[in-house]
Order: C-alpha cells, then structure tokens, then sequence
C-alpha cells in the first residue's frame, strides 16, 4: 500500500510540474512577430549610468529602449541626470526621446526637452546633445534655446555648456530681465 501511495504522489507531482512548464511557453502571437528591422534587443526599461574617478558623472533613464545593430539605442520618455562637482550644480534634463551611441556615449535627446537646474533655472529646447569625450551640453546651428534662471529669459540658438565649468555660450541672443519687463 505504501509503495502504490508513493507512487501516486510521484505521478501527481510530474504532472504538476509538467503543468507549469506547458504554461511557460512563448505565446503563439509573440513567435510570429520578430523585431523591427535592425532591432537586436527591445527593454521595457533601461538606466545607464557613466563613472569617473569612482564618482557617478552621469545617468540616464528611459522607459523603453530599442538597442539597434547600427550601434545606437533608441530611447523613449528619458530622463538625463548630469552631476556637477556639488550638488548644486546638477542638470536634469528630460526629453519625449532620445539616442544613446553605444561606442562613444553621446546622448541625443529629441522633442519637448526641458532641463532644470537645481539652484532654480531651467532651459527649454526642442533637441539637445551631450559629448562624453567634451562633457558639452549643446545645440545644433539654428535650434532655439530658452533659459531662465533668476530675474532673466535668455533666448539664443547653438548652446554650448559645459556644466561643470559653468560656461555657457550661445549665438542671436536676446535676453530680458525681469527690470526690463517692467518698464515696458
């Protein structure tokens, strides 16, 4: 009697397990759609984050990612963080998408970008671009840039900055401070 009862366990525990694993296969719908054209890997999330000297220089956050055999990964809904050398030096910048190149590092982010600062002044832009080997934040020739920080609007076009030196350069400037709407 023991023997049969042992084996009816053994019978009741393959068919359990047999059970799970036929639920565990691929859905019929996912086996018939391969990825886009150039797509080698597609991520429901994606954080990549740059160090130097140990310290956290930068991080980038996105809610999707498309890594593509060109050597780019597409990006959606980012989320850019660079690090000055103090806290109150930090950039968060977020855009509607983004590129990342994966042998350089050099982030493109794309529509509806809006960075803060964190001492209070931001900038808005539709494109921006960050060199890793230049650690500059910039603008392509003829992009607007809008940046307000205290009592002033500046509105140029080309940015170039470079964070952590607090540098920033643009061309057709045209600034107005808070006096001078005042007076108008």
């Amino acid at each position: 009697m023991m023997i049969k009862l042992k084996g009816i366990i053994n019978i009741i525990i393959f068919l359990i397990i047999s059970s799970f694993f036929i639920g565990c296969g691929k859905d019929s719908d996912n086996q018939n759609n391969p990825p886009p054209t150039g797509v080698e890997q597609e991520l429901g999330s994606f954080l990549l984050t740059r160090l130097q000297k140990g310290q956290i220089r930068w991080k980038l956050e996105a809610k999707s990612a498309s890594i593509m055999e060109s050597g780019f990964t597409k990006i959606d809904d980012v989320r850019l963080i660079i690090f000055g050398d103090n806290p109150s030096k930090n950039i968060d910048i977020h855009s509607d998408k983004g590129e990342v190149n994966q042998s350089t590092y050099d982030v493109k982010m794309i529509g509806n970008v809006h960075g803060k600062l964190s001492d209070g002044g931001y900038l808005t832009t539709d494109e921006v671009f960050w060199s890793e080997d230049n650690k500059t934040l910039f603008t392509l020739p003829g992009v607007k840039v809008k940046i307000v920080y205290r009592d002033s609007t500046i509105i140029g076009e080309e940015l170039n900055a470079k964070p952590n030196y607090e540098i920033v350069e643009m061309k057709n400037v045209i600034g107005i401070t808070k006096k001078m709407e005042e007076k108008q």
